[in-house]
């Protein structure tokens, strides 16, 4: 809508109940009892035929502002918070001076992410959908809205900002600028690197490990007694396993539909699932196996995934993590944590002390986000990288090697989010909250598989750790 055509609905919206003052001081002191009354039926006319104009325009009005200021958000990918906060817009930015870049990156490189002059800022999370709603089985085949080009990148591992749209772009702003976790990366600018290279960084510098139970504040609650007993890579080779062979990571992405994948994922040893994300009815795409399932701590806390109850959670390795201080302040996370999954995990484990359940610990959330920082000339989300990311690099610590499904989008790329949710956002392809779009550059550049596989199986073929030999 044009300024003159938001103007003149403001104009309308706001004036047209002085007409019958302005024009009756003209007009009615000089008209006869039955001409006063004609008059006064022609104005109730006008005055409707206003009104209606004005609901209409208004009504666009609304819709231009919903459109362009609504957050693109990611469930799971996009955290809901608590108390969800009010849309902030382009004014606050006016008024509010202190939202300033907070980032502190050492290489001068990462100094100039350009903010416009007034970006409409975006709620930093929304509230997840029912997880219990039917997809929209319409949008299945591909998103119109998704230029050719995006997938081009994607697959050839070239992904940048350029594809991110603009309420994308504006979201990525806003993180950078409020830095909710405090992030102050202090690491090394290690663009370009190989793939040989990466491989090695993330095999070296992305550490799997859990709460143990071991440091304050959990050793002062007795965790020690509640956490299992052994690491989950001790897990599975206490069961005649050194290192699983092949592993699958099935993301919940929409564009898993039509694909016929469910064979081929379940003869993998292992498969990780995210959060929710059903099989019962979906088995033909998505395949029947689960042995680790990574869950955020919405999973744990909002009634609605019945995570008590629910029968996908049981049976399975259970792996949990919430966002934590970017220092790892362990005391200040336990106390504010995102979503309290801690008191749901202590009860979870005296309930089933024998099903292995974890929760990862912050070194390894926020040093998956410096492997990704480290690779990227521009300032990411301050915010922890996806579930979908941690997953792989969790896989490829206990696998040799390992498959990824609709990580990186096949040709079925949809804006549908999840397989099983009647929800569509481009956010969940390309990121919101988290940094999607460059998580995914650098799992593409590691890809040993073949662009084929990625157009039609929507399949990353990454080496494991126990398979990279890093001395060089």
């Amino acid at each position: 809508m044009s300024d003159c055509e938001l103007s003149f609905a403001a104009l309308i919206s706001s004036r047209w109940a002085l007409l019958p003052m302005w024009i009756g001081e003209m007009i009615m002191s000089s008209l006869k009892p039955s001409g006063r009354l004609m008059l006064l039926g022609s104005l109730v006319w006008v005055l409707l035929f206003l009104a209606l104009i004005s609901y209409f325009l208004d009504a666009r009005v609304d819709e231009q502002m919903t459109s362009s200021g609504s957050l693109l958000s990611q469930y799971p990918d996009h955290r809901s918070t608590p108390k969800q906060a009010p849309h902030l817009h382009s004014s606050v930015l006016e008024t509010r001076p202190e939202l300033t870049l907070t980032l502190k990156l050492t290489d001068p490189r990462y100094t100039s992410l350009p903010l416009s002059k007034s970006p409409t800022l975006e709620n930093s999370h929304k509230v997840s959908p029912d997880p219990h709603s039917a997809p929209d089985m319409k949008q299945q085949k591909g998103d119109s809205s998704k230029p050719n080009s995006v997938l081009q990148q994607l697959w050839r591992g070239h992904a940048s900002t350029n594809i991110l749209n603009k309420s994308l772009k504006n979201a990525l702003k806003y993180y950078v600028m409020s830095n909710k976790h405090k992030v102050s990366f202090q690491g090394k600018l290690r663009t370009g690197q190989s793939s040989k290279e990466l491989l090695c960084q993330m095999k070296t510098q992305v550490e799997l490990r859990m709460v143990d139970g071991q440091e304050e504040p959990f050793s002062l609650l007795g965790w020690a007694k509640v956490v299992p007993k052994i690491s989950i890579d001790q897990l599975f080779r206490k069961q005649n396993q050194s290192n699983f062979k092949t592993c699958a990571v099935v993301s919940n992405a929409g564009s898993i539909l039509g694909s016929g994948l469910g064979k081929e994922i379940d003869s993998h040893d292992a498969v990780l699932r995210f959060n929710s994300a059903p099989t019962k009815n979906y088995q033909r795409d998505v395949g029947s196996k689960t042995t680790i399932r990574l869950i955020n701590s919405q999973i744990l806390t909002q009634s609605h995934f019945s995570f008590m109850t629910n029968s996908i959670y049981k049976n399975v390795t259970l792996v949990a993590w919430d966002p934590p201080p970017y220092n790892r302040d362990l005391h200040k996370w336990y106390a504010a944590p995102d979503f309290n999954l801690f008191d749901p995990y202590v009860k979870h484990r005296k309930l089933h002390p024998e099903q292995p359940f974890y929760i990862l610990h912050p070194s390894y959330i926020w040093q998956a986000w410096d492997l990704v920082q480290s690779n990227t000339e521009v300032n990411i989300q301050p915010n922890p990288t996806s579930s979908g990311f941690m997953g792989i690099i969790l896989m490829m610590a206990l696998c040799e090697q390992v498959h990824v499904y609709e990580y990186i989008p096949s040709t079925r790329q949809t804006s549908l989010c999840h397989y099983h949710e009647n929800f569509h956002d481009v956010a969940c392809t390309l990121g919101s909250y988290h940094p999607l779009v460059f998580e995914k550059s650098l799992i593409q550049l590691i890809n040993t598989g073949l662009e084929s596989d990625l157009r039609m199986k929507g399949r990353a073929t990454l080496p494991g750790f126990s398979t990279v030999n890093c001395d060089f």
